[in-house]
């Protein structure tokens, strides 16, 4: 890359001697990575600061009209310059003047006559400061935003769990106190009802600790050669009695030669949840296909159902945690939404990717993205 197309870091220079000006302005227009700008008094200092935005600015104390301590105090009054790096030059070397110079906000004092590398390194020095200060900051805001989605995350969860197991204690204080006035039918029915509250329960619990594990990178990854075909048919079968009562078809198109390296359970936990999601979402005459094809060295695996879809706007929004987007099922199904968010973490563990498509009363197709198989053992790595 030339250096024209580097970003360069903005210096401004402030100063009402021209000599000053022409020595700074030349050295450090030397320099690469730097572009310069001039002001000749506190007033165009700030109209300067306004318009180029410099990094860091370079600033005189005594000057005319506003001298660099009143210039330094507007600055830092201001919020969109109150963290531009400032650094005097001046003649006073007194404690009383660098105190003062310090007080209005400058991060460095240097003494005229100045020596130009040290100038240079402080320079150096406080850009360096500036952009760690910056990083820090935009890490500090991405932490919190991530700690409150999941804190959302986790308060949806817990509604959830609040409403199953609300429900699951009402049944069985009802069996309880009229077991003798229930009929038989209806004994079957609450039973029945408790035991999918309980299956749902636990798959909850089994995603949010899953994903737990992930978050603290306690999860093994074991890679090996993997034949799709053998376990789209593995999961059909697990999956078939929960599609017989809804009356809907499963379908594997995967063909021969369908092979990706890949953790045997990481990949079975994404395709059943995908399955899994597209049964909730299907109903009496709909069909869910489990299909593979291969393009660019890449494996397309993919789950699609012929159910009621979704729209654009909730499905650009699966995949933020924290975002409640899960409806119910068909037959009034609930979830979370936790499950596609770790297989999508999954997904990624393997240089993988997972994408949706979905149209409302049309159907979604959701496509796991991976590596094509090479020859090879098995490796292991701890994340």
């Amino acid at each position: 890359m030339a250096v024209s197309e580097q970003i360069q870091n903005r210096i401004l220079i402030v100063d009402d001697n021209p000599t000053n000006l022409k020595v700074l302005f030349e050295y450090l227009s030397g320099e690469k990575g730097y572009k310069i700008f001039i002001a000749k008094n506190g007033r165009e200092a700030l109209e300067r600061t306004a318009n180029a935005k410099p990094d860091i600015i370079l600033l005189d104390i005594m000057m005319p009209e506003i001298d660099g301590y009143e210039t330094c105090k507007r600055l830092k009054e201001q919020e969109e310059t109150k963290d531009i790096p400032i650094i005097f030059l001046t003649a006073f070397a007194d404690t009383e003047n660098k105190i003062k110079a310090f007080n209005r906000g400058a991060v460095d004092f240097i003494v005229k006559p100045f020596n130009q590398d040290e100038v240079l390194a402080r320079i150096k020095t406080h850009l360096t400061i500036a952009k760690q200060k910056k990083e820090l900051e935009k890490a500090n805001f991405e932490l919190a935003k991530a700690n409150a989605s999941k804190d959302k995350l986790f308060s949806i969860i817990a509604h959830d769990m609040r409403n199953k197991l609300s429900g699951l204690i009402g049944s069985i204080e009802l069996i309880d106190s009229f077991f003798n006035e229930l009929s038989d039918e209806e004994k079957r029915e609450r039973i029945k009802s408790m035991s999918n509250t309980s299956q749902q329960m636990y798959k909850l619990f089994e995603n949010l600790f899953t994903w737990a594990r992930m978050q603290t990178g306690s999860i093994e990854v074991v890679t090996e050669n993997i034949n799709v075909g053998k376990i789209a048919v593995e999961i059909i079968d697990f999956f078939r009695a929960d599609a017989a009562n809804k009356d809907i078809s499963l379908i594997s198109d995967v063909k021969e030669g369908c092979d990706v390296m890949y953790d045997k359970n990481m990949l079975n936990f994404i395709i059943r949840n995908l399955v899994h999601n597209a049964i909730k979402y299907c109903d009496s005459g709909n069909s869910v296909t489990i299909s593979c094809s291969e393009e660019g060295g890449y494996h397309h695996i993919s789950v699609k159902d012929t159910g009621i879809g979704m729209k654009k706007e909730v499905c650009d929004l699966l995949f933020q945690v924290g975002t409640k987007t899960s409806k119910l099922g068909t037959r009034k199904e609930v979830g979370s939404g936790l499950g596609l968010m770790v297989a999508k973490e999954f997904a990624e563990l393997n240089q993988g990717t997972l994408s949706v498509r979905s149209e409302e009363n049309v159907g979604t197709e959701v496509i796991l993205s991976l590596p094509a198989s090479s020859a090879g053992g098995a490796c292991v790595s701890k994340l």
